[in-house]
Order: structure tokens, then sequence, then C-alpha cells
């Protein structure tokens, strides 16, 4: 990842952001051999806090279809289960307001529709999508491959579902492997990087190939700190770091005040995507502006 530091008028600061004469910058995949994985302390001295809803369990959200593939003019029945959530709405192919748990047919259907639902509680929403497509006769193979979560925490699990038309055989390759029915679902291992899961359909000469990517990611912010000031002297007056957070970017509505010894920072929101970025203090409270910003999506 490109990383575009903040400049002085007068100073330039290679690495980050400037507070008087100190240098700052966030941890990205682009930094993490420098960073070190977040080596130092942890959120030590914490003060003020707003905006966070980290004190509620993120709603969970399952939805599914009776079947993904059907022929024209043929209904279907989608059903979902959520726990944390208030509340759920319908978008896409259908709409409204729904129960957080519940069932319901839905068609004709003539063409491909995806039914999306999103369900709200406390510690943030969630969202779910299901594609339910159109047999049109044609007799070449084809494969859907659908993943339920998309982004998923370190070590966490998702599942895959696919439906191959007119195929003989399906083969797993990537992050999975082996001979697959021609329509399953698959529970992923816990994944502690990002996994590519392809699956290749055939019959007699004929073939088709879909894949899913799932995304790993974690809570954590992390930052290196600076120890030395832009000319080369020792920084002694470092006092705090403060965390800053907002769902569009450099329009944040929460912060976190965080020690001198602070070099990393578990992220206490719900699911969502938030974009953060980290200032600096000085012994007099003087605050740097801000470093470059870091994107999150948590699941």
């Amino acid at each position: 990842m490109d990383i575009s530091p903040a400049m002085s008028r007068h100073t330039k600061c290679v690495r980050g952001v400037r507070l008087g004469r100190v240098c700052l910058w966030l941890c990205t995949a682009a930094l993490a051999s420098a960073c070190g994985g977040g080596g130092g302390g942890g959120s030590s001295n914490s003060a003020s806090t707003n905006n966070n809803t980290g004190g509620s369990a993120p709603p969970s959200l399952s939805l599914t279809a009776s079947s993904s593939v059907v022929t024209a003019g043929s209904s279907v029945t989608l059903q979902w289960n959520s726990s944390n959530a208030d509340s759920c709405d319908a978008s896409g192919a259908w709409s409204g307001g729904k129960p957080v748990d519940g069932s319901e047919q839905v068609g004709p259907l003539n063409t491909d529709a995806t039914f999306s639902l999103s369900c709200s509680g406390a510690g943030g929403a969630s969202l779910r999508e299901v594609t339910v497509r159109i047999d049109d006769g044609d007799k070449d193979v084809s494969v859907s491959l659908d993943v339920a979560d998309p982004v998923v925490l370190e070590n966490g699990q998702t599942q895959i579902s696919w439906t191959a038309l007119n195929a003989d055989r399906c083969e797993a390759s990537g992050d999975w492997s082996g001979e697959q029915a021609v329509s399953g679902s698959y529970t992923t291992p816990p994944l502690a990087s990002n996994a590519t899961f392809q699956l290749t359909c055939t019959a007699g000469g004929d073939s088709a190939v879909a894949l899913v990517t799932v995304e790993v990611t974690d809570k954590t912010l992390r930052w290196q700190a600076p120890t030395e000031n832009v000319d080369g002297t020792p920084l002694d007056d470092l006092a705090g770091f403060n965390v800053y957070w907002g769902s569009s970017s450099r329009n944040y509505t929460g912060s976190q005040n965080l020690g001198a010894q602070a070099r990393e920072w578990e992220i206490p929101l719900g699911s969502g995507t938030y974009y953060l970025a980290l200032t600096a203090l000085d012994a007099e409270n003087n605050e740097s502006s801000y470093s470059n910003e870091v994107r999150k999506i948590i699941p």
C-alpha cells in the first residue's frame, strides 16, 4: 500500500506526520516488517472514548435459499437467522422490514435475482446476500460459487456453497482440494490469511471455473512510535497518542486517548468499515496533525 505522509510547509517528514519536530506513522501491510507486529506496550492510560459501540456484541446473520438454480417462473424459500440484532431490512430483489428470524417464499422468478438482508443491533450491523439463478436450458457447463462471509476475522471460518449445471464432476483447487459433488457446501477451516477457493466443473470436453476469495482481517491497529526528532536528536517529550475513527474517510466521529507506551490498540467496534488515523501528543499536550489513514473492515 502506498502511504502518503503529511508534510509540514517548512519541514519534510519522510514517514509520517509532524509534531513539532516529530514524525509518526501508522503500520500497514507495506510497513509490517518495520513495525515488527506491533511490539511494545498495549493500550495503556486510556481516557475518553466517543461513539464506542464495543460494549455490545456485533450481530451474526445467516441467509439461505432453498435452491440456488431454478427454472423460469419458479419460487424459492429464503430463510434467515440472526443474533444480537434488533431489526432487519431487505434489499435487492426483495424489500421491506423483516423479523430478526424467519422465512419467506419469493417468486415467481424469471431472471437471476440477488436477495440482500441487513440486520442491526447495538453492536453494529451485518449484511448477507444470496443469489438465485435461472436455468435457461443451456447445455453448456456452468458453475456458481458463493461465500457466506467474504471478510472474516483472523482464525475465523466461513461457508462456501456452489451449484454446477450440466456437469459430471467438480474439482477443488487453491486453498481447498479434492473432488466435489456438482452442488454442495463446504465450511472452511480457521483462516490465518487471505484464501482463494477455486472450483472447476467438467462434462466431456466442456468445463467451467469459478472462484471466490476470503479476506482475513484483525481488529488491531498498530503503529511505529517516533524515537527521534526530524533533525536527528532524541525524542524525549512524547506523552501519548490519540486514535480517531469514523465511517467515512477523514470524517472522524470517535476518539481514544492512549499512553506514550502504546504501540497497538484492539479496536472495540462492531461490524462495519472504519477509517482510522493517529495523532501524537507532547508533554505540553500539543497535538500533531493526523497520520496516514488506515481502512479496516470488521466482519
